[in-house]
């Protein structure tokens, strides 16, 4: 037996599925045309494979099996960040300014992928321009990240609940260099940034291994983090949703991603009207 609200948290889902399909722009696609926001993890959990035929906006793949959801058919987008955008971030030399090498600033104890983030606990202790701290996102802690994060060079980004979290965009509107430790994370826009310029990426296996990260950090040079820094600076406008939507901004880029995947929506729902034996050539790559 489940709990009150997961039942009803069932049945909104039956009723909406039950709207779409009584649509007759519904009807004329299956779907296929539409784009349905998924942004939570655990949106439209108990009906996902209904609407899969749909372009869906979501954050990740975290909680997706392999037969729903992909890269070719749907939008991947950020978490809205929860720090304030670092707007004056104009300090003659922002290297020296910031003597913080890493930091991070969370819930230590997570799920899944997430769990990785307690054993980086441990290994990152010690170290005194390291700031690793284990914390809840309400006021306060939110006021120590802003100040952690504009004090850093580097910020780190371990997955949560899922690969992809707030915290990677945080770091982002802070200018602080994200350091994506995941072996799974898909990342907003990709087809557009070109994230290797301005963040570094580890796997978990490397970032376990002691010294591992840390050693590679004090590696980078003061030109190569200014170079990404700058480069933070430049796309930082891409994370940003607002109201009116501007150029370039976070709203413009989402819809300029599903610009970019109309033509396989297009292919796919005028193959539906024709097609005998629907989807075929899937069950023939099994």
């Amino acid at each position: 037996m489940t709990d009150p609200e997961t039942e009803v948290d069932r049945q909104l889902q039956i009723d909406l599925l039950d709207i779409l399909r009584k649509s007759k722009y519904w009807q004329r696609s299956g779907g296929r045309d539409h784009v349905i926001p998924m942004h939570h993890p655990n949106a439209f959990r108990f009906l996902r494979d209904q609407v899969n035929a749909s372009i869906l906006v979501v954050v990740d793949f975290g909680r997706y099996p392999k037969n729903l959801s992909s890269l070719s058919k749907d939008v991947v987008t950020p978490y809205v960040h929860v720090v304030s955008t670092y707007t004056d971030d104009n300090i003659p030399d922002p290297f020296e300014s910031r003597p913080t090498l890493l930091f991070f600033r969370g819930r230590t104890i997570r799920k899944d992928e997430g769990i990785v983030r307690k054993r980086l606990a441990k290994i990152l202790k010690g170290y005194d321009d390291v700031r690793f701290e284990d914390s809840f996102a309400n006021t306060d802690g939110i006021k120590a990240s802003t100040e952690g994060m504009r004090s850093s060079k580097f910020c780190l980004h371990p997955a949560g609940d899922t690969p992809s979290s707030c915290r990677l965009f945080d770091a982002i509107v802070s200018h602080c260099v994200p350091v994506i430790v995941s072996d799974h994370i898909e990342l907003p826009f990709e087809s557009e940034l070109d994230y290797s310029q301005f963040s570094l990426f580890f796997s978990i296996q490397e970032a376990l291994e002691p010294n591992f990260l840390v050693s590679k950090l004090r590696e980078v040079t003061k030109e190569s983090w200014i170079e990404m820094w700058t480069k933070l600076k430049n796309v930082s406008h891409n994370f940003e949703f607002q109201y009116p939507p501007k150029a370039g901004d976070g709203v413009n880029m989402l819809w300029r991603q599903v610009k970019y995947k109309a033509p396989y929506a297009r292919l796919a729902a005028h193959r539906n009207r024709r097609l005998k034996i629907p989807d075929w050539w899937s069950r023939r790559r099994r």
